[in-house]
């Protein structure tokens, strides 16, 4: 996890197990930040089973409410993470998710309504 001015990064490289993934405590960053950018750029592939990272998705987003940028050029990558998007079911905090292909547009939306896009 990497803090920005105004938002928290998680970089995903690798093979993505699930098992790897930040504690609570960073999660709830998140919930204080308000955003979250999730960069798949570097995701060679996904081990991790749908379900279980709906799970975890859901897990994190029932902490608080924070949205999401997801950055995956890869079309596996982006495809497995829609498919966990749709699993993860109904929120008590829903916050908008969007997903991009390239890291410029995904910070813009995220950092809608603040004073500049500089992390």
């Amino acid at each position: 996890m990497l803090e920005h001015d105004r938002y928290i990064e998680l970089r995903l490289r690798g093979v993505v197990r699930g098992v790897d993934f930040p504690g609570e405590s960073s999660y709830r960053r998140a919930v204080e930040c308000g955003r979250l950018l999730l960069d798949a750029t570097d995701v060679e592939r996904i081990e991790a089973d749908v379900l279980w990272l709906a799970s975890f998705v859901r897990s994190v987003q029932a902490l608080g409410s924070f949205r999401t940028a997801v950055v995956a050029p890869s079309p596996l990558v982006f495809g497995t993470f829609r498919q966990v998007l749709a699993y993860r079911g109904d929120l008590p905090h829903p916050a908008p998710v969007e997903f991009f292909q390239s890291r410029e547009p995904a910070l813009s939306w995220l950092l809608r309504g603040t004073e500049s896009a500089a992390g």
